[in-house]
């Protein structure tokens, strides 16, 4: 069976620079041998709302790039999109942008008993993450996070509700 190689460094700075082009930012890049082939994920983002028309015509035109830059060898699928509201944190920076705000973050072994926390994330560096939930801090290690993800409240997702007059 052939293997497939693919040039993540490459593709990530090709990413960054189509992106940056329209104002967006590269929040993820994911390369994935799925069968026969390469998927390249790219998860875009902006200060205020990214739009379809924004990520489509990104996908477009880093498409081409790859095609011309050739950083894979085979076939590829491209997917780009939107990191969502309650995007993972994979980063550094991620955690860094995090902070103040809720999370969930899924264990590889259970701290106290549980093998999710969800809270506000109060701290992170490379080696432990804090979680303030209404019990208390949680100190994670780094190691021990298995997954982590943004948790979007209700009002971030739908907005303040109107007042009765």
């Amino acid at each position: 069976m052939k293997t497939i190689k693919a040039d993540i460094e490459k593709i990530m700075a090709l990413a960054v620079e189509v992106a940056s082009e329209d104002g967006l930012e590269v929040y993820d890049v994911r390369v994935d041998t799925e069968g026969p082939r390469v998927m390249i994920r790219v998860f875009l983002d902006k200060p205020d709302r990214i739009t379809l028309g924004e990520i489509e015509s990104f996908s477009r035109r880093f498409g081409a790039r790859l095609d011309v830059e050739d950083p894979v060898d085979g076939a590829f699928v491209l997917e780009a999109s939107s990191p969502g509201v309650n995007r993972p944190l994979t980063r550094p920076a991620h955690y860094a942008a995090a902070i103040g705000k809720r999370v969930r973050v899924a264990l590889v072994q259970p701290i106290d008993g549980a093998r999710h926390i969800a809270g506000v994330l109060e701290s992170a560096d490379t080696e432990t993450i804090v979680v303030l939930r209404e019990a208390g801090p949680v100190s994670i290690p780094a190691v021990q996070v298995r997954k982590a993800n943004l948790e979007a409240t209700q009002e971030e997702l739908f907005g303040k509700g109107k007042k009765k007059k």
